[in-house]
């Protein structure tokens, strides 16, 4: 699973409106803590222990607390939307079972090769099902990437064929 912007920002809106004060999240691509139970320095210099001592805790404390967490949410969104070059891809997929194939027959050329541009119902493949030929076509414009499948491969339904990089108009 990737984990992306708008899931942090819903992880930190939801750590903030119901008062949790650590989480610890942990995968084999990264991992992320966030604990509230910090002394944090406000604007005004002043360090405020967001512990709770006790159940009557002053208000404006409160009030600190959720506009310092929310200054830091805002700081880490914009951080990380300034310092990530986000591209969009589409998948192209297989709408069937059967055999994939570049070009439209045996010694032509392909179709296709990677870093090309295709254009929204340009044929990119062919798949063999029952010993008919079906054209996939592009649904998006866009550079081809990546090339998922090699050339006589058995593809099941619903399969990743190519990794199509829109364009940016």
């Amino acid at each position: 699973m990737a984990f992306k912007i708008r899931d942090l920002k819903e992880l930190l809106y939801s750590l903030e409106n119901k008062e949790i004060n650590e989480i610890n999240m942990k995968s084999t691509t990264f991992e992320l803590i966030i604990n509230t139970n910090k002394i944090i320095k406000t604007h005004e210099s002043k360090y405020i222990n967001t512990i709770p001592n006790n159940k009557k805790q002053k208000p404006e404390i409160l009030k600190i607390k959720k506009n310092t967490v929310s200054q830091t949410i805002n700081n880490i969104i914009k951080k990380s939307l300034n310092t990530t070059n986000s591209e969009v891809y589409s998948t192209i997929i297989s709408p069937m079972v059967g055999t994939f194939y570049r070009s439209p027959a045996p010694n032509e050329k392909a179709f296709i090769e990677q870093y090309d541009y295709v254009e929204r119902k340009q044929t990119v493949c062919i798949i063999e099902a029952m010993k008919l030929m079906n054209e996939i076509e592009a649904e998006v414009n866009g550079e081809i990437v990546e090339i998922l499948v090699k050339d006589g491969d058995i593809v099941d339904c619903g399969q990743a064929l190519m990794k199509v990089k829109l364009n940016s108009q």
